[in-house]
C-alpha cells in the first residue's frame, strides 16, 4: 500500500479521476439549469387574425381581429429570435361556409416543425353576410374654386353609372357614388381620371364596399367671361402704284373673346384688333391665313385663325366734282370761310380718286367727307390741311394732284 502511495503514477491516476468527476458534475448542473428554461413559452400579443372566405359572395361583418400566439421550443435559436412576420400566418378558413355566424378553429402556418404553437383563443366566432349589388349614378364632388372670373360648367362623367357590392345589411346605406375633382385655381377645362368612393347619407365613406369600375373619367369645362365682337383687320402700307383692292373678305366677321370680367366689359362695345396685313408687296389675288393676336389680359380668342381673301386689280381714276368742304372745331363765337387762290369764298372742291373700277362705280358723294380742322384757332387767316375721309378707306385713295391744304379765314361773329 505504501508502495502505491509513493508511486507518481498512482498520483497521476487519482488526479485524472478527480478531473473527470469535476467535469461531469459541472455539465450535469448546466443541463439541469437549462432544462427548465426550454419549457418556458414565448408569447406574441395582438397577432392579426386573417379570415379566408368566398369574397365574391360574402363579406365578414363581425370577427375577432387579433389573437395571442404562444411558442415553445428546446432549440435555443427559436427561444432567442423572433420569427419574421412575413414568414408565418394565423388564420381561420371559412371558404366552405355560408352566411350566418360560425365558430371556427384558428389555424396557423409557416412556423418550424420543432416549435410548439398555441393560439389563444383557438376557436373564434365570425359572421358572414351575403353581398348584394346595387346600381348608382356617379356624382361629381367639386373641391375648391376656379380662378376669379371663371365658371365651371356641368361635369361629363364616363361611365356615368357604377355597380356597388356591399353586405346585405348595408344596402340601404349606399346613398351615392362620388368622384372628387379639385378645381382650385383652374383657368382651362379639366380632364382627369379619379377613383370612386361609396358614401352614406351623411357623406361618410362606406368601408369595404366594392365598386365597379374603380375609376371614371371626368371632364369639366371651365370658361371665363366672354363677348362676341366684330374683328377689324390692321392693314399697313398701300398697294404698289397701279393696283387697288376690288374686294376683301374674311371667313368670320366676329370673334368670341374670353378674359377677366373687367376686360370683357370694356371690349363689348368695341371691335377686336385683328392680325396685321402688309399690302406693300401685293400685286395679285391672295388668300392669307393669319393667327388672331391676343390682347393684354385676353385668355383666348375663337377662332384662333382668320382667313382673309384679297382681290387685287389694276387701278383706275375717277373725278369727283363739287365735294363740300366741312369745317370742324370752330368756336361758337367764331365764323369761318374757305378762300380760293384769288381770295373768293368757296365751299366745295374738285379732285381725283384712285381705286378698283367696281369700287369707284359705286362711290357716292355721301360716302366721303373732306374736313378742315380749325380747333383752337383764333381769328385770322390760316393754311389748314385737308382730311379726306372715305367709308371704304381700304379701297380708295386720293390722287397725288388732290389739294392738300386750303386757306381759311376765321373772324369773330358780329353781335
Amino acid at each position: 500500500m505504501d508502495k502505491w502511495l509513493n508511486s507518481h503514477w498512482f498520483a497521476r491516476a487519482v488526479a485524472l479521476l478527480l478531473a473527470i468527476m469535476t467535469w461531469m458534475i459541472v455539465n450535469l448542473e448546466a443541463e439541469q439549469t437549462t432544462t427548465p428554461e426550454a419549457s418556458q413559452p414565448t408569447f406574441i400579443d395582438s397577432v392579426n387574425l386573417h379570415v379566408k372566405y368566398d369574397t365574391d359572395r360574402y363579406q365578414v361583418v363581425k370577427q375577432q381581429r387579433t389573437v395571442k400566439v404562444a411558442l415553445e421550443s428546446n432549440n435555443p435559436f427559436y427561444r432567442h429570435n423572433f420569427f419574421p412576420e412575413e414568414s408565418w400566418e394565423v388564420y381561420v378558413d371559412a371558404t366552405s361556409l355560408g352566411k350566418g355566424t360560425h365558430r371556427v378553429p384558428v389555424q396557423y402556418k409557416g412556423f418550424p416543425d420543432e416549435v410548439k404553437v398555441g393560439i389563444i383563443p383557438n376557436i373564434v366566432e365570425i359572421t358572414l353576410e351575403e353581398k348584394k349589388t346595387v346600381e348608382r349614378e356617379v356624382s361629381v364632388e367639386k373641391l375648391g374654386q376656379v380662378a376669379l372670373g371663371y365658371t365651371a360648367g356641368e361635369p361629363i362623367v364616363k361611365p356615368f353609372r357604377a355597380l356597388v357590392r356591399v353586405p346585405e345589411s348595408q344596402v340601404n346605406k349606399v346613398a351615392a357614388v362620388k368622384a372628387s375633382v379639385d378645381l382650385e385655381g383652374a383657368t382651362s377645362a379639366i380632364k382627369t381620371t379619379v377613383p370612386l368612393k361609396v358614401v352614406d347619407k351623411s357623406g361618410n365613406v362606406i368601408q369595404g364596399a366594392d365598386v365597379v369600375p374603380l375609376t371614371v373619367e371626368v371632364n369639366i369645362p371651365v370658361t371665363s367671361p366672354f363677348a362676341k365682337v366684330p374683328i377689324k383687320l390692321n392693314l399697313t402700307n398701300e398697294l404698289p402704284n397701279g393696283y387697288s383692292l376690288a374686294s376683301m373678305g374674311m371667313n368670320v366677321e366676329e370673334v368670341t373673346v374670353y378674359g377677366p370680367k373687367e376686360v370683357i366689359d370694356g371690349i363689348k362695345s368695341n371691335t377686336y384688333p385683328g392680325p396685321e396685313i402688309d399690302l406693300g408687296n401685293i400685286t395679285s389675288d391672295r388668300d392669307i391665313e393669319l393667327k388672331i393676336p391676343l390682347m393684354d389680359n385676353i385668355v383666348k380668342v375663337e377662332p384662333e385663325y382668320l382667313t382673309v381673301s384679297l382681290k387685287v386689280v389694276p387701278s383706275t381714276t375717277k373725278r369727283l366734282d363739287k365735294i363740300p368742304i366741312r369745317i370742324s372745331g370752330l368756336s361758337e363765337s367764331m365764323e369761318a370761310k374757305v378762300l380760293s387762290t384769288d381770295g373768293q369764298e368757296m365751299s366745295t372742291i374738285d379732285f381725283d380718286v384712285i381705286g378698283a373700277p367696281v369700287v369707284l362705280s359705286q362711290l357716292r358723294h355721301e360716302d366721303l367727307q373732306v374736313v378742315a380742322d380749325v380747333s383752337n384757332m383764333p381769328a385770322g387767316v390760316y393754311e389748314v390741311p385737308l382730311n379726306y375721309i372715305f367709308n371704304q378707306s381700304e379701297y380708295i385713295k386720293t390722287s397725288a394732284s388732290a389739294p392738300k391744304k386750303v386757306t381759311i379765314q376765321i373772324t369773330n361773329k358780329q353781335r
